[in-house]
Order: C-alpha cells, then sequence, then structure tokens
C-alpha cells in the first residue's frame, strides 16, 4: 500500500509532541512502552521518512549474557574490535562497525540523527564495558566491513537488566535485521522470549543464530520452538557448533546455515538483500508504532481518570456543602414578588385596584416596623442572622471536606507534583484558612441568582395558575389585601392576631410575609419546594465556585490541567494511529 510520506511524517511528529515524560506514567509497564515508542518515532521512523531511500542496512546482534554476541560481531566485522572473554556480560553499551565511507555525507547526517554517535578513532578501544546512556552508539570504521552495512553489538538485556534493556531497545526499536544469539541453555527462557517478541513485533527480520550446538536436529527442534513462541518465524536460521579454537581466540566464529538460505555475511552483506530487509522493516516499524500508539492511548486514559475522578469528586462535595448553605437563607420575597407581578399581568382590573396602595405599603415598611418594635422590643445582639448562618456553613462543609480528602494524599500514586497539591489542598494550610472571615459579603444577594429565581418563579406561578376559580380567589385576596387602610391597619397590628395581623405585616414588609405565603401555597404543595430546590441549586453553585476559589484553586487547576493533558495525549496518538493505517 502506498502512503503519503508528508502525511506519515506529520502524524509521527504530531505523536512524538503529544507524549509525555515516560516517568510521568503511574504504572512502570506503561511508562516503559511510552520511551519505547518515543524511541521508536525518534530515531527510526522520522529519520527513515527523511532518508528512506538511505543505502545503509542496520544490523543488530543482540541475547542473553554469556551467548556469544560480541564474538559474533567479532567475526562478521572481521576484527576483535568487541570485548569477548569468557566472563561474559562485558558490553554494557552499544557498539557499531561500518566501513569508513558510511561517515561521510548523507549517511553520516542519517546515522546523526538516529543516535548519539561517538566515533572511535583508529587503536583505540572503545569504553563499551562502561555504563552509558541509552541512544548512544561508539562507532568503529574498518575496511573490512562491506559497504553499505552497519553492524552493531548491543549489551545484554538479561544483566544489569533494566539499565542494560534500556540501552539496547534504544537502539533495537532503529535496525532493519535482528540477529538474535542463543544456546541450549537459553532458547526457552521466558524472559529471552518477552525480549525477542518485543524487539521484533509486528514482522520485523530477525534471524536466529544457535550457538554451541552439539547436535543439528537438537538445534533444529530448539529453534521451532523459540519461533513459535515469538509468533512469526526468522528470515533464517543459523548454527555455530562448538569450537575451543574460538574460545581461544584463534579463530573466528563460524556459523552454518540451515534450509538452504545464504550464509550470513553474504546474506548481510550483499546489497540486493538492503532494499528489501529495509522495505519490511519499515513496514513493521510503523505497525509496531501502530500497535504501541493504541496500548499507550489507553495508558494515557487511565492515567486521566484518577484525576478526573478527583476534580469531579470535590466540585461535587463543593456543590453538597454550597447547596446545604443556601438553604439557611432562601429569599421567599421573590417568590412573594414573581406571585404578585404575574396576578398583576394576568388582570388588568385588580392591577389599576391595587396600584394606588402599592406606595402606601411601602410607607408602612418603616411605621409598622417600629410598631412591632415598640412591643416586642429590639432584636437581642449575637442574634445570628441568615448571612452569617451562611457562613458558618460553608465553613463547617469545607472542614469536613479536608477530613474526608485526607485519605486522598495517601492514596495517589501519581506524579509528586500532585501529590504536593493535594496535600496542600487537604492539611492544615486549609484548615488555617477557615480561621479568617469567608470574605463572602456580596454574594448573599447576589443579583444574578435572584434574577434567575424570579424568572423561574414567574414561569412557576404562571403554569400552576392556569386560569378558573383558584386564579379569581387569588386576585380578589390579593386586591382585599392591598386595600386595608393604613389606620385600620395600624390597630389590627397593635390590638389583634390572625387575618388582620397577617395583611398588615405584609404590607408592612413589602409582601414578604405568612399572609402572602398562604396565597401561594394556594397554588399547589410543592409550589415553594421547587423554588427552595431551585435556589439551592443555583445559589449552591455560586457558593460553590467561591469555595472553589478561596481554597481549592490550587489543586483544581492543576487536575484539570491534568486530567485534560493526559485525555489530548489519547486522542491526539489515536488521530496519529488512524493517520499510519
Amino acid at each position: 500500500m502506498t502512503r503519503d510520506p508528508y502525511t506519515l511524517r506529520d502524524a509521527l511528529a504530531s505523536a512524538l509532541e503529544a507524549l509525555p515524560a515516560p516517568e510521568r506514567f503511574p504504572e512502570p509497564s506503561d511508562a516503559d512502552l511510552a520511551r519505547r515508542l518515543a524511541e521508536r518515532l525518534r530515531r527510526d521512523l522520522l529519520p527513515r521518512m527523511g532518508s528512506a531511500d538511505a543505502p545503509l542496512l542496520l544490523v543488530a546482534i543482540a541475547g542473553p549474557n554469556n551467548v556469544g554476541k560480541s564474538t559474533l560481531f567479532n567475526a562478521l566485522v572481521g576484527s576483535s574490535l568487541s570485548p569477548a572473554r569468557p566472563e561474559g556480560g562485558l558490553t554494557k553499551q552499544c557498539l557499531a562497525a561500518a566501513h569508513p565511507e558510511t561517515w561521510t555525507g548523507a549517511l553520516k547526517d542519517f546515522l546523526t540523527r538516529r543516535y548519539d554517535t561517538v566515533p572511535v578513532a583508529p587503536g583505540d578501544a572503545a569504553p563499551v564495558d562502561q555504563p552509558g546512556p541509552a541512544g548512544r552508539l561508539y562507532l568503529v570504521l574498518a575496511d573490512a566491513v562491506p559497504r553499505g552495512l552497519l553492524v552493531m553489538d548491543t549489551p545484554d538485556f538479561d544483566s544489569v537488566y533494566r539499565e542494560n534493556r534500556e540501552r539496547a531497545e534504544a537502539l533495537l526499536v532503529t535496525v532493519d535485521v535482528l540477529v538474535f544469539v542463543v544456546s541450549r541453555q537459553t532458547y526457552q527462557n521466558a524472559a529471552l522470549v518477552d525480549f525477542l517478541r518485543a524487539a521484533v513485533g509486528h514482522g520485523r527480520p530477525y534471524l536466529l543464530v544457535y550457538n554451541e550446538a552439539s547436535r543439528e536436529e537438537v538445534a533444529r527442534g530448539h529453534l521451532d520452538k523459540l519461533a513459535s513462541d515469538v509468533g512469526h518465524p526468522p528470515l533464517a536460521r543459523y548454527l555455530a557448533p562448538h569450537q575451543p579454537d574460538v574460545e581461544a581466540g584463534l579463530r573466528p566464529l563460524a556459523t552454518e546455515p540451515l534450509d538452504g538460505r545464504p550464509a550470513l555475511s553474504a546474506l548481510l552483506g550483499q546489497a540486493e538483500h538492503a532494499r528489501e530487509l529495509k522495505a519490511r522493516a519499515l513496514e513493521a516499524s510503523l505497525a509496531d508504532a501502530r500497535a504501541e500508539m493504541e496500548s499507550v492511548a489507553r495508558a494515557a486514559t487511565r492515567a486521566a481518570s484518577e484525576p478526573e475522578r478527583l476534580r469531579q469528586r470535590l466540585r461535587h462535595e463543593l456543590e453538597s456543602v454550597g447547596a446545604t448553605a443556601a438553604l439557611k437563607a432562601v429569599p421567599a420575597d421573590v417568590l412573594i414578588d414573581a406571585f404578585r407581578d404575574e396576578l398583576d399581568a394576568r388582570s388588568q382590573f385588580h392591577k389599576w385596584v391595587r396600584l394606588p396602595f402599592r406606595g402606601l405599603a411601602t410607607a408602612l415598611t418603616f411605621v409598622s416596623r417600629k410598631v412591632r418594635q415598640s412591643f416586642t422590643g429590639p432584636e437581642p445582639e449575637g442574634t445570628q442572622t441568615p448571612s452569617l448562618a451562611v457562613d458558618a456553613t460553608l465553613t463547617d462543609g469545607v472542614r469536613r471536606l479536608v477530613e474526608a480528602f485526607a485519605p486522598e494524599v495517601a492514596a495517589w500514586r501519581g506524579d509528586a507534583r500532585t501529590r504536593e497539591k493535594l496535600a496542600e489542598a487537604f492539611g492544615a494550610s486549609t484548615l488555617s484558612k477557615l480561621e479568617e472571615p469567608l470574605g463572602f459579603e456580596s454574594l448573599h444577594a447576589h443579583a444574578a441568582d435572584r434574577a434567575t429565581l424570579y424568572g423561574y418563579c414567574r414561569e412557576l406561578v404562571a403554569a400552576e395558575l392556569q386560569g378558573g376559580m383558584r386564579e379569581e380567589l387569588l386576585q380578589a385576596l390579593t386586591t382585599l389585601v392591598y386595600s386595608v387602610p393604613s389606620g385600620a391597619a395600624a390597630a389590627v397590628t397593635v390590638a389583634t392576631g390572625g387575618f388582620g395581623h397577617d395583611a398588615v405585616v405584609w404590607a408592612g414588609t413589602l409582601l414578604s410575609t405568612p399572609l402572602m405565603e398562604r396565597f401561594v401555597d394556594l397554588l399547589g404543595a410543592q409550589v415553594r419546594a421547587r423554588v427552595t430546590r431551585r435556589w439551592a441549586d443555583a445559589h449552591g453553585s455560586t457558593l460553590a465556585r467561591a469555595l472553589e476559589a478561596r481554597f481549592f484553586s490550587g489543586v483544581l487547576g492543576h487536575l484539570d490541567g491534568l486530567a485534560d493533558d493526559w485525555k489530548h495525549t489519547a486522542t491526539r496518538l489515536e488521530a496519529a494511529r488512524g493517520a499510519l493505517a
């Protein structure tokens, strides 16, 4: 299938840019997968897109500790360049050999884009027995290496396991052909099978070399078993019989092909094979990248789930605290105003009858309050106002929330920065802020929330009236209340209770009194409850946002960014994966 190279390159570059640092993944296995994908994109696929026709076949020799990798490497390059001694485990960094023409022009550029390439001066020994960074490649230039071939000797993946494996994988994802060396002691080792399966992935060409072979039929059986475990067969198989002169350093390692394949040096060193092998390697690497993008996208989605859960839970709890506090001061006058205005809008007659008494009702506000105070006395000091009740409820709610979220800090498995944010938000810092005034005075008469509630009440009253005798009765009663003479009203306030008392108190407090509430109750038993719930939801959200800004803006902003970043990563990786299909 023909692919547009520009589309491929854009998709690969987008995927690499979207990848977070591996250490950010909560699970070590996901971190390893992300690291592997980043190496594949940066060192293999993106350089291939820029130099798809570079006439250079990259071959890596890999295998477990002390299996003969360096010995085979030295045999292929025609010189004892890599340390090969019986104790094994000497190669800790990658060593490569190529013809001197490789380190010139386009080929040199091609290599430097893929690797941290360090040329080794003639006669010097590369310090590959010392640890070094992943992706570093010591390069020896030797005339004995065929033109167009670069051979690598890689560290033992099972010796100092993680460090050596990371160094080996950083280069193995870039090669065209993998030569894997095994022996009768290692061919069915589970770690070896897993490593080889991951290295050759979705069809990358690989060769098997069975070292220290005693009998061919035994070696064939072992190699068949290994290929079956890997999932697809090798391009070719080779035997290396036990050779005492090789151990003594007197002769290079000799290999014998199985199944009629070319000699190992001919298969790797002849240009006629290079283009086919590179094309197969590119298709396999793209298939590996697609699979890894899918897996890393799933890992990113999983990583997003915990900050997503925390931010949703915290905001839900803040909404609950805000709603509970809002119930401490429900503005009943809004419902009464809406009730009165809806009645006026439905009957011009009653509206004009009531209109002259509106000013009188306003004027009586001050007078009736003074009359009541002359009998009841002033309110005692320290009486808790609705605003103070709201603030006290908010403070208690935040304190309980902090206590409830404290275990989340210990349970956090992600990055250290988020743990610090959680500890700060649900610890002593927030509790100390609760000793200070909240500073929410402006929210207690929130004009926007009152306006929204008023609109809801108008709609609710209009839906409940629906004409008929009940509406006529309410119109008449409301007009009657407005028509009480001011003098009589004052007398009734002083001397009586019941209906008359309700009427005057209503007139004197601008319609927010028990009488009008009784009128409202004639609409239906659930009206007041629905209005209360609506206020708790709307004004509770306002209070919740204020609490978030006052106490939890830092942690919620961090959790928002963390969850959104992970989701963005997953989305971009899925998009890039689709472009590679």
